[in-house]
């Protein structure tokens, strides 16, 4: 089957998914606020992040996302079509409400991980 549409490959469990026109991704950096006292900006707080990826996928005959909402510790490799870069999420669990497939047979899912890492091809 050819690419249908977008700009990365995803793959989860090995299992190659068809992305849709849009993704995001998050490598799970700390989240800062400041801490604010008479003097004025005395610091920051950080608060761990879960690293994320968001994507609409394709369902299809041959990939289909039926059951996709119950994973809850699957590998995720994204990568990127231009040959750059390359994602990789261990220990993944799908997030979000129950998975809707519009008309057009596609989705939009969201996993988070307490890890992931980034190659530079």
């Amino acid at each position: 089957m050819k690419q249908i549409a977008g700009k990365a490959t995803v793959y989860i469990d090995g299992k190659k998914k068809w992305i849709g026109d849009s993704y995001s991704y998050a490598l799970g950096n700390a989240t800062r606020e400041d801490s604010i006292g008479k003097s004025g900006v005395a610091g920051f707080t950080e608060t761990p992040a879960a690293a994320k990826v968001s994507m609409q996928l394709i369902d299809t005959e041959e990939l289909p996302l039926a059951g996709i909402e119950n994973v809850t510790d699957a590998t995720i490799v994204l990568d990127l079509l231009d040959g750059t870069r390359q994602y990789t999420y261990f220990n993944c669990a799908y997030i979000g409400d129950p998975l809707e497939i519009d008309q057009d047979g596609r989705a939009t899912v969201e996993f988070h991980s307490p890890t992931a890492a980034r190659r530079t091809k």
